[in-house]
């Protein structure tokens, strides 16, 4: 993995993070708030904001990951010519989409001109689905510094799955073996 797609992924990481634990607080302030007989008026629209963001960087962290549900089985059960015809077959297909996806975000901005959230005033709507065009730059980003790898993977007929599995394995015996203090079966 190139420096750069190691730095896009730990940055998605951080913000997923930090994201996460802000999910977190809010709702414990929601929840405690109500328990004491008085609601929050933005906690609702403040949590569904962070949920989605959660989720586009988190789908913009799988894509860096190559992490996301596939059918690697039937990419890889095809010889290498056919192989390599799909893998930029369904390259091609993601990269249009979510173009086309980041496309239609960016418009989408437009047309909320000055709207702001409902309980929240000073946070403009645009601010909010500014999340769809970034992610979709991001996730388009972080399959183009994949690709190389991907790319040679799908070359030599390396199924990533196997080699996870192999992966696991290993570290299972290896945390096993040091269990059993080094004797082997």
């Amino acid at each position: 993995m190139s420096r750069l797609a190691r730095w896009l992924d730990v940055s998605l990481q951080a913000v997923t993070i930090f994201l996460l634990v802000c999910l977190a607080l809010v709702v414990l302030l929601g929840v405690a708030y109500r328990y004491s007989g008085n609601s929050l008026i933005w906690y609702d629209e403040v949590a569904s904001v962070l949920l989605a963001w959660i989720t586009f960087t988190g789908a913009a962290l799988a894509t860096m990951r190559n992490a996301h549900l596939s059918f690697s089985g039937l990419l890889y059960s095809l010889p290498p010519t056919g192989r390599l015809l799909l893998f930029a077959l369904v390259e091609l297909i993601f990269l249009t989409v979510f173009a086309v996806i980041g496309w239609a975000g960016w418009a989408i901005l437009d047309i909320f001109g000055n709207e702001t959230l409902i309980s929240v005033r000073f946070v403009s709507r645009s601010f909010v689905q500014a999340i769809l065009p970034v992610s979709a730059g991001l996730i388009i980003l972080g399959r183009l510094l994949t690709l190389a790898e991907r790319y040679a993977d799908a070359k030599e007929g390396l199924d990533p799955e196997d080699r996870e599995i192999a992966a696991e394995i290993a570290r299972a015996q290896a945390e096993l073996d040091a269990r059993n203090g080094g004797e082997s079966r």
